[in-house]
């Protein structure tokens, strides 16, 4: 598939106005893609949405994390309001734009099929620096405070 894309993607990046596919490639690993098919730019989509689809399963577990692997509990013990909020921000962001490629299953149109191309590739790269900072967090959370017991009586 990559020979594939390399060959045809430059005439659709040009009619369509898509990134280089160097830049897209940085952010979604389209060099992975091993599916041949006749439809160029959904197979990108499809690629860039898998991306999508693996941090809205990633933030689905941060905050419904009775599952959560243990590495995540340091974060999860001492997650703030604001990481709640940025989680959430981002599932929105990430979630629309799933639900919205969902009508693009049901019959191939080039030409949304391109806009979602640009259409994610704007969002990710919005959200990129938020995702990055939330990851750095969970990566390295603030110490858990410990709460002294207090006995009344």
């Amino acid at each position: 598939m990559l020979k594939q894309l390399i060959a045809e993607y430059p005439a659709l990046q040009a009619t369509y106005t898509l990134p280089s596919l160097s830049d897209l490639n940085k952010d979604f690993e389209l060099d992975k893609i091993e599916y041949e098919s006749e439809f160029v730019l959904r197979t990108i989509r499809k690629g860039m949405l898998e991306k999508l689809i693996n941090a809205l399963n990633f933030f689905d577990m941060l905050l419904n994390p009775p599952q959560a692997p243990r590495m995540y509990l340091p974060f999860l013990q001492t997650m703030s309001v604001q990481d709640k909020q940025v989680i959430e921000q981002l599932y929105g962001a990430f979630g629309q734009i799933s639900l919205d490629c969902l009508s693009l299953e049901l019959r191939y149109v080039e030409e949304q099929e391109a806009k979602m191309i640009l259409r994610i590739a704007q969002c990710w790269n919005e959200q990129k620096s938020t995702f990055l900072e939330l990851m750095e967090r969970i990566a390295h959370p603030a110490p858990v405070q410990k709460r002294e017991k207090s006995y009344a009586g």
